[in-house]
C-alpha cells in the first residue's frame, strides 16, 4: 500500500470536517471530542501533540499490514496529566513556510 492509499484511506481531515472541526486559529474545541472522532472513524486512538493551545501533530499508529492500532501505550495513558494538550484546543489554519513567502495562504486543512 502507498502512502497516498494510506492518506486516502484514512483521511483525518475528512474525518474531523463530517464531526464538524474546522480549522480555526480562534475556535476552541474539547480534545475528547477530536480524539473520540477519531477513534470512531479507525478503531484505534491517536497520538496528539500541542504547543501553544493547539494541535501541533496528530499521528496514527498503524501495524506492519497498515492496519491502524492504538499509539497510546499503557504508561502514557496513565501519564495523560503529563500530556502537551489542554483539554480544549484548537485545530490551526496552516500556511507552509513557501506559501507565507508568496504571500498565499492556504489552509492545512480546508473548511470546505
Amino acid at each position: 500500500m502507498t502512502t497516498l492509499n494510506v492518506f486516502f484511506k484514512y483521511n483525518v481531515t475528512d474525518v474531523l470536517h463530517k464531526e464538524g472541526y474546522v480549522p480555526s486559529n480562534s475556535e476552541k474545541y474539547p480534545l475528547g471530542g477530536i480524539i473520540s472522532a477519531i477513534q470512531n472513524a479507525f478503531h484505534a486512538t491517536p497520538e496528539l501533540a500541542c504547543s501553544g493551545g493547539a494541535i501541533d501533530e496528530l499521528r496514527l499508529c498503524f501495524f506492519k499490514n497498515f492496519e491502524p492500532r492504538d499509539c497510546a501505550t499503557q504508561s502514557s495513558l496513565t501519564n495523560l496529566e503529563d500530556s502537551s494538550c489542554p483539554k480544549y484546543v484548537s485545530l490551526p489554519e496552516h500556511t507552509s513556510p513557501r506559501q507565507k513567502k508568496n504571500g498565499e495562504g492556504g489552509a492545512f486543512l480546508s473548511a470546505n
